[in-house]
Protein backbone atom coordinates (compact mmCIF):
# COMPACT_ATOMS: atom_id res chain seq x y z
CA UNK A 1 0.00 0.00 0.00
CA UNK A 2 1.35 3.38 -0.92
CA UNK A 3 2.52 5.51 2.02
CA UNK A 4 -0.03 8.33 2.49
CA UNK A 5 0.77 12.09 1.50
CA UNK A 6 0.94 14.65 4.44
CA UNK A 7 -2.45 16.71 4.42
CA UNK A 8 -0.42 19.79 3.14
CA UNK A 9 1.72 17.85 0.50
CA UNK A 10 -1.38 16.39 -1.20
CA UNK A 11 -2.90 19.62 -0.95
CA UNK A 12 -0.14 21.54 -2.57
CA UNK A 13 0.04 18.72 -5.33
CA UNK A 14 -3.23 18.93 -6.37
CA UNK A 15 -2.93 23.01 -6.43
CA UNK A 16 -0.42 22.86 -8.94
CA UNK A 17 -2.57 20.63 -11.29
CA UNK A 18 -5.65 23.18 -10.35
CA UNK A 19 -3.39 25.87 -11.37
CA UNK A 20 -2.28 24.56 -14.78
CA UNK A 21 -5.83 23.33 -16.12
CA UNK A 22 -7.54 26.84 -14.94
CA UNK A 23 -4.50 28.25 -16.70
CA UNK A 24 -5.82 29.56 -20.61
CA UNK A 25 -3.43 27.53 -23.22
CA UNK A 26 -3.58 28.90 -26.63
CA UNK A 27 -3.89 26.71 -29.70
CA UNK A 28 -1.26 28.73 -31.55
CA UNK A 29 1.40 27.54 -29.31
CA UNK A 30 0.83 24.39 -30.61
CA UNK A 31 2.31 22.15 -33.06
CA UNK A 32 1.01 22.18 -36.13
CA UNK A 33 0.29 18.18 -35.76
CA UNK A 34 -1.44 18.91 -32.37
CA UNK A 35 -3.58 21.87 -34.29
CA UNK A 36 -4.77 19.66 -36.19
CA UNK A 37 -6.02 17.38 -33.97
CA UNK A 38 -7.45 19.90 -31.79
CA UNK A 39 -9.42 21.56 -34.38
CA UNK A 40 -10.24 17.95 -35.67
CA UNK A 41 -12.37 17.54 -32.53
CA UNK A 42 -13.34 20.76 -33.03
CA UNK A 43 -14.91 20.48 -36.20
CA UNK A 44 -16.57 16.92 -35.47
CA UNK A 45 -18.51 18.68 -32.65
CA UNK A 46 -19.85 21.21 -34.83
CA UNK A 47 -21.00 18.90 -37.49
CA UNK A 48 -22.49 16.78 -34.63
CA UNK A 49 -24.60 18.85 -33.46
CA UNK A 50 -25.96 19.60 -37.18
CA UNK A 51 -26.46 16.40 -37.89
CA UNK A 52 -23.45 15.76 -40.53
CA UNK A 53 -20.86 13.70 -41.48
CA UNK A 54 -17.95 15.37 -40.96
CA UNK A 55 -15.22 13.39 -43.11
CA UNK A 56 -16.34 15.29 -45.95
CA UNK A 57 -14.91 18.38 -44.79
CA UNK A 58 -12.07 16.80 -43.35
CA UNK A 59 -10.99 15.17 -46.37
CA UNK A 60 -11.09 18.45 -48.15
CA UNK A 61 -8.94 19.94 -45.41
CA UNK A 62 -6.35 17.76 -44.91
CA UNK A 63 -6.37 16.69 -48.57
CA UNK A 64 -6.77 12.99 -47.59
CA UNK A 65 -9.55 10.54 -47.14
CA UNK A 66 -7.58 8.35 -45.03
CA UNK A 67 -6.36 11.49 -42.80
CA UNK A 68 -10.10 12.30 -42.62
CA UNK A 69 -11.25 8.91 -41.45
CA UNK A 70 -8.15 8.50 -38.87
CA UNK A 71 -8.77 12.05 -37.27
CA UNK A 72 -12.70 10.93 -37.45
CA UNK A 73 -11.73 7.43 -36.00
CA UNK A 74 -9.49 9.53 -32.99
CA UNK A 75 -12.91 11.14 -32.07
CA UNK A 76 -14.75 8.61 -31.56
CA UNK A 77 -12.13 6.80 -30.24
CA UNK A 78 -11.46 9.40 -27.32
CA UNK A 79 -15.37 9.77 -26.55
CA UNK A 80 -15.69 6.54 -25.97
CA UNK A 81 -12.85 6.05 -23.81
CA UNK A 82 -13.22 9.47 -21.89
CA UNK A 83 -14.93 9.23 -18.93
CA UNK A 84 -16.90 11.82 -19.46
CA UNK A 85 -18.33 14.07 -22.48
CA UNK A 86 -15.38 16.09 -24.13
CA UNK A 87 -15.58 19.67 -23.81
CA UNK A 88 -13.96 21.51 -26.83
CA UNK A 89 -14.44 25.15 -27.91
CA UNK A 90 -15.96 26.08 -30.94
CA UNK A 91 -13.25 26.51 -34.13
CA UNK A 92 -12.71 30.44 -33.88
CA UNK A 93 -11.66 30.00 -30.46
CA UNK A 94 -7.92 30.29 -29.44
CA UNK A 95 -8.69 29.52 -25.66
CA UNK A 96 -8.41 25.68 -25.21
CA UNK A 97 -10.23 23.56 -23.31
CA UNK A 98 -8.86 21.10 -20.27
CA UNK A 99 -9.56 18.08 -22.48
CA UNK A 100 -8.05 19.70 -25.95
CA UNK A 101 -4.67 20.63 -23.56
CA UNK A 102 -4.77 16.48 -22.88
CA UNK A 103 -5.72 15.71 -26.06
CA UNK A 104 -3.01 17.92 -27.97
CA UNK A 105 -0.39 16.45 -25.56
CA UNK A 106 -1.64 13.10 -26.08
CA UNK A 107 -0.97 14.01 -30.24
CA UNK A 108 2.90 15.25 -28.96
CA UNK A 109 3.67 12.01 -27.20
CA UNK A 110 2.04 9.77 -29.64
CA UNK A 111 3.87 11.78 -32.62
CA UNK A 112 7.77 11.22 -30.43
CA UNK A 113 6.83 7.61 -30.27
CA UNK A 114 6.65 8.08 -26.24
CA UNK A 115 4.27 5.16 -24.89
CA UNK A 116 4.61 5.66 -21.39
CA UNK A 117 4.62 9.80 -21.69
CA UNK A 118 0.87 9.27 -23.33
CA UNK A 119 -0.63 6.79 -20.33
CA UNK A 120 1.16 8.77 -17.73
CA UNK A 121 -0.96 11.96 -19.86
CA UNK A 122 -4.21 10.21 -18.76
CA UNK A 123 -3.63 8.30 -16.33
CA UNK A 124 -5.78 8.58 -13.73
CA UNK A 125 -8.06 10.20 -16.58
CA UNK A 126 -8.98 7.18 -18.88
CA UNK A 127 -9.24 3.85 -17.30
CA UNK A 128 -5.56 1.68 -17.74
CA UNK A 129 -7.20 -0.98 -19.94
CA UNK A 130 -8.43 1.97 -22.40
CA UNK A 131 -4.99 3.58 -23.31
CA UNK A 132 -4.17 1.02 -25.73
CA UNK A 133 -6.78 1.93 -28.15
CA UNK A 134 -6.59 5.56 -27.87
CA UNK A 135 -3.04 5.24 -28.15
CA UNK A 136 -3.31 3.42 -31.80
CA UNK A 137 -6.09 5.84 -32.67
CA UNK A 138 -3.62 8.53 -31.81
CA UNK A 139 -0.85 7.61 -33.32
CA UNK A 140 -2.53 6.69 -36.51
CA UNK A 141 -4.17 9.50 -36.73
CA UNK A 142 -1.47 11.71 -36.45
CA UNK A 143 0.76 9.53 -38.69
CA UNK A 144 -1.55 10.35 -41.82
CA UNK A 145 -1.69 14.14 -40.96
CA UNK A 146 0.10 16.54 -43.29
Amino acid sequence: MPARQPPAAASGRFATIIDAMVRPHDVRGLSLKALHVVMAMRLCAVFENAGRDPVPDLARRYRSVEAACALHGLVRTARQVWPEPIVVNRPCCHAMTPDEVTLAALARTARQGRREAFSAVIAGLVRADRHEALYNATIHAVALLP
